[in-house]
């Protein structure tokens, strides 16, 4: 395995001998380079004194270090010498770069994230995707997830990594310094179905919606005989939590909050890269409603929230952010037709044929939600019952009594 590096298992996974394939492979071996450059100067930031402040702000309003500066000129000195690049635009500049604008690829990246761990030797790391370049302009770079055919980070940590994903496959590869290349260390890595940590900084807790606070409260005690609670595990860098979350499972969690309506992390070059890695991964990524992959955005730099991890973690998740949606007030005093029981649930999902799956879709909840009713681990709120009656009604208009009961 070590002795694969990073170009020849691109040579072997883009095997076509085509054009596009060939350039591909060139744009992901210069953003490698330029992560060679970086790692190299993480490694002596003390030494070079470049572990401080510009004392200047870029265009999000946060301030930049010295290295953030650093890392966005090496990629773009490296991106500007391809003739397979397009453009770059990152984190640090206010408008994209255009290199050539008849190349077939745009390269989006945050250079250098967690740069505030740089003066503590935290790990930090370069995020990227790459995108089509349909337009053959600025705005080829504003485009949904669904359009990146490459995404991967760079991890400078106690070994400096290079996660990439390309033909939906993840993989991890080393920097071996003495031979100045990265050479294979985990192929085709897949996210674990659940996992036993949460990721998430808790200190804004105060400033989130109730239905984040009721999903970490259970997460740190659940209800049920059937489940353990998870540990937390927050470093404050995006790459080094969500490389963990990657390797091990559970769930990276950061949301909108009171002081950030729209999420904090940037859509185009944080959390598109991320969900692209994921769901190849067999993960899942999402905001607070539906997968990142989908959101249309309407500028580059635009916010989002951003959950990402095992499918089973963030299922239920997404669970918490679903109850109580549907609810309208005025109605909060009617109560169900039927009484709804963990049997009488049983039956009337036997009764209409369909799977766990199937049926909750039908009422508006997950396959888990349906299975934690069955087992009597949790029951439905006014809101599942109301829609467990109109299942049932839909069907049997004319009885008045449930007889889907014992």
């Amino acid at each position: 395995m070590r002795n694969i590096n990073l170009e020849s298992y691109l040579k072997s996974e883009l095997k076509d001998n085509n054009e596009e394939n060939d350039e591909l492979i060139s744009v992901i071996n210069s953003i490698a380079d330029a992560t060679k450059l970086i790692a190299m100067d993480t490694r002596v930031t003390g030494l070079k004194q470049i572990r401080g402040s510009l004392e200047k702000t870029n265009v999000q309003g946060e301030e930049v270090q010295i290295l953030d500066q650093i890392s966005n000129d090496k990629l773009v000195g490296v991106l500007s010498k391809n003739s397979s690049c397009a453009g770059y635009a990152s984190e640090e500049l206010k408008d994209p770069k255009i290199f050539n604008l008849s190349a077939r690829f745009m390269v989006v990246a945050d250079p250098l994230d967690g740069s505030s761990n740089i003066s503590v030797n935290m790990p930090i790391g370069t995020i990227f995707g790459i995108i089509r370049n349909t337009d053959y302009g600025k705005s080829s770079f504003i485009k949904s997830g669904r359009y990146y055919i490459s995404a991967g980070y760079s991890l400078y940590g106690p070994s400096d990594i290079f996660i990439i994903c390309v033909n939906n496959k993840v993989t991890e590869f080393t920097l071996d310094p003495k031979k100045n290349d990265y050479f294979l260390s985990r192929s085709e890595i897949k996210v674990p179905e659940k996992g036993s940590i949460y990721s998430v900084n808790e200190g804004n807790f105060s400033l989130w919606d109730s239905k984040i606070k009721k999903w970490l409260l259970n997460t740190k005690n659940p209800s049920g005989t059937s489940t353990k609670n998870k540990k937390l595990r927050y470093v404050g860098s995006l790459v080094a939590d969500a490389h963990r979350t990657l390797i091990n499972g559970g769930i990276f969690v950061y949301p909108s909050d009171k002081n950030n309506r729209n999420g904090k992390l940037r859509l185009m070059y944080e959390a598109n890269p991320f969900a692209l890695i994921f769901t190849s991964a067999g993960g899942s990524a999402v905001d607070l409603e539906k997968e990142i992959l989908d959101i249309e955005p309407n500028d580059f730099h635009q916010r989002t929230s951003l959950i990402i991890g095992s499918k089973s973690d963030v299922n239920n998740f997404l669970e918490h952010m679903a109850t109580g949606k549907k609810e309208i007030k005025e109605n909060t005093e009617i109560t169900p037709i039927f009484k709804w029981t963990s049997n009488s649930i049983i039956n009337l999902r036997k009764s209409l044929n369909l799977s766990r799956t199937k049926f909750g879709n039908k009422v508006g909840v997950s396959r888990a939600t349906i299975l934690r009713w069955e087992k009597s681990i949790v029951m439905p709120n006014y809101v599942n019952k109301k829609a467990l009656d109109n299942a049932f009604l839909s069907v049997k208009n004319g009885l008045i009594d449930n007889p889907m009961e014992d």
